[in-house]
């Protein structure tokens, strides 16, 4: 239906539709983590963390993304304030806003552009992608009060 699905030489039904990809538009507002399996582009707002490891994020002119981001590609055009991990690229357009720390294997920065922050490129899948946060928690240490001793007085 729709032109997706056509058949080989062999008669069998193939699906011809275009890798998935999800969007997120001009008037929305996201805030917290994305993770997923997917392409995902950008023309809105997100406020958080993004891990696409194995995909591509594009930020469209007028998109936005508050928060870290953990892709295999990362295509430039609207503004990041975040620091980005790519173990394949990272492209930013002479219209694009970039500030944060940028670790790739191959990074792209357009003549216009503006970036601020630092670049590590590594060649390597473990040395790009951050290692999780540990959710452990330590008990907060109690600070110790003086202690009074006998003869001490409030008043000097």
């Amino acid at each position: 239906m729709f032109g997706r699905d056509k058949k080989d030489e062999s008669g069998k039904t193939r699906n011809d539709a275009a890798p998935a990809s999800a969007v997120l538009g001009r008037g929305h507002f996201f805030k917290g983590e994305i993770t997923g399996e997917e392409d995902l582009t950008v023309m809105g707002y997100i406020k958080g963390r993004i891990d696409l490891k194995n995909n591509v994020l594009t930020v469209e002119k007028g998109g936005r993304v508050d928060g870290d981001i953990v892709v295999n590609e990362l295509i430039l055009f609207g503004s990041v304030n975040g620091n980005v991990y790519a173990s394949s690229r990272v492209f930013v357009a002479a219209e694009a806003l970039m500030r944060g720390d940028i670790t790739a294997a191959r990074i792209s920065i357009s003549d216009g552009a503006v970036f601020k922050g630092s670049i590590k490129m590594e060649d390597s899948l473990e040395k790009v992608f951050p290692a999780k946060e540990k959710s452990e928690s330590k008990p907060a240490k109690e600070k110790s009060k003086p202690k009074k001793e006998e003869g001490d007085s409030l008043i000097s």
